[in-house]
């Protein structure tokens, strides 16, 4: 016969269950601060890349305003140009009318083009210059939204932080104080690592310089140099030729401290050549008749008759020395024009560099937010795995880190050799391009002691 045992086994059930629970809560536990700590640093992830777009976004209008700045100013040297070769197709014209004046028939439809000529180039000239005012108009718009744009990102970096990081996340912090390293670097961003390029005599930057060369290379054929012959004729002991010669060059005005101007020659000569001898031996004589001559100036800033250089306008001191005397002697001067207007660029230390210091940003979210256990009032200390759960400060942090940098589209590059570099070489950061990008960094060693040495402090 089988004995029946008794006794009670709830007791053992209870101790069993406790542990149990005590297990559950651990793991919960386990989870949340892991969960929280991921969506901490991917919040953190978020806002760093956020106040990395603004830096990047910034250098990109930057470099579009720059180069919107010198298709402008290429816009002011066609103006210029053309008023001068309407003033030069005016007189040339004229002195055709006043030579051919003798011959039957031709000089009917000669006197026809003239007169046609001379009411187009009184009309044009008026609008040419109102067109110029335009164009100066829009310069100065364009430095005025860089200086804007410049400020404003730096103001709404400093203010959206705290508005990124609440919005992905409530109940995150981004204090001020903890984040001495990331408003640092924001204000070298701003203020170190891109400066203002103006105008200063002898003291003016070669950034500055730079890009007057630019604006110097980026003219179009018309406008950089119109000289060529319009008839050639060898014949042996004689030779002639209709020579025109022309082009519109940016000048500086008292040693770089008066604003630049745009000037603009077009001369037309007859050059004669004949083979003869005389008391001095023989060899080639040569002549030049001026028959058209034009110039203009942006302003009445330069005297193109003072300047020496026989390089400028399509080399037409060199070409038609006595037509270019005429073209100086009847100058005309439009007004409106202010010069390179001062502009945004890398500064001079960071002419070699393709990226800017990794902008660093720390967050935290206070222990009793983690809603772990040890946030429960009602759990009592005997059954709370959590009540020797102890964070640093009293909050879990993370940091996040992230990069802007230049680099050209290389997928781009390799589907259009538009976006490729003639000269196939490395192109540094610059503020002509508008290539500048953002990638999630790894913070570097000296930066996460630097953090961790601020925390510790705080």
């Amino acid at each position: 016969m089988l004995s029946r045992q008794r006794g009670q086994a709830l007791v053992l059930s209870l101790i069993l269950m406790a542990f149990t629970l005590m297990a559950v809560l651990f793991a919960f536990n386990t989870y949340q601060l892991n969960n929280q700590g991921t969506k901490l640093q991917h919040t953190a992830d978020n806002t760093a890349y956020s106040l990395a777009q603004f830096a990047s976004r910034d250098l990109n209008f930057k470099a579009y305003t720059n180069r919107a700045s010198v298709a402008n100013q290429v816009a002011v040297a066609q103006l210029v140009g053309l008023s001068s070769w309407f003033s030069m197709a005016k007189t040339f014209t004229e002195n055709a009318d006043r030579v051919l004046r003798p011959v039957p028939y031709v000089n009917i439809v000669v006197a026809a083009i003239a007169r046609a000529v001379a009411i187009v180039d009184r009309v044009m000239q008026p609008a040419l210059e109102i067109a110029q005012i335009a164009e100066t108009a829009v310069l100065i718009a364009l430095s005025g939204a860089q200086d804007v744009f410049h400020f404003a990102g730096f103001t709404a970096a400093l203010e959206s932080g705290g508005k990124i990081t609440a919005a992905n996340d409530p109940d995150t912090k981004l204090q001020l104080v903890q984040n001495f390293m990331l408003l640092n670097r924001l204000k070298d961003f701003w203020f170190s690592y891109q400066t203002l390029q103006y105008r200063n005599g002898d003291d003016t930057s070669s950034q500055y310089q730079d890009f007057k060369k630019v604006i110097a290379d980026s003219r179009d054929p018309f406008t950089k140099r119109r000289s060529y012959d319009l008839i050639k004729l060898d014949l042996g002991l004689v030779k002639f030729s209709l020579s025109k010669a022309g082009g519109s060059t940016l000048v500086d005005n008292d040693g770089g401290e008066q604003p630049e101007s745009w000037t603009a020659m077009d001369t037309i000569s007859l050059h004669t050549s004949n083979w003869s001898c005389g008391w001095h031996g023989c060899g080639w004589r040569h002549r030049e008749r001026e028959t058209g001559w034009g110039a203009t100036s942006s302003d009445s800033r330069a005297d193109m008759d003072a300047i020496s250089s026989r390089q400028y306008w399509g080399e037409s001191r060199d070409i038609n020395t006595r037509a270019s005397r005429k073209a100086d002697d009847e100058q005309k001067d439009y007004r409106g024009y202010m010069g390179v207007m001062p502009f945004y660029s890398l500064s001079s230390e960071q002419q070699h560099s393709n990226s800017f210091d990794n902008i660093v940003v720390v967050i935290t979210k206070e222990q009793q937010k983690l809603h772990t256990t040890s946030s429960i009032s009602a759990s009592e200390a005997n059954i709370n795995p959590a009540t020797q759960e102890h964070l640093g400060q009293d909050r879990l942090a993370a940091m996040g880190a992230a990069k802007v940098y230049y680099s050209r589209p290389r997928d781009l590059m390799q589907n259009s050799i538009n976006w490729a570099r003639s000269d196939n070489k490395m192109e540094y950061g610059n503020l002509y391009n508008p290539f500048w990008q953002v990638r999630l960094s790894a913070a570097t060693d000296a930066e996460k002691t630097a953090v961790l040495t601020l925390s510790q402090l705080i």
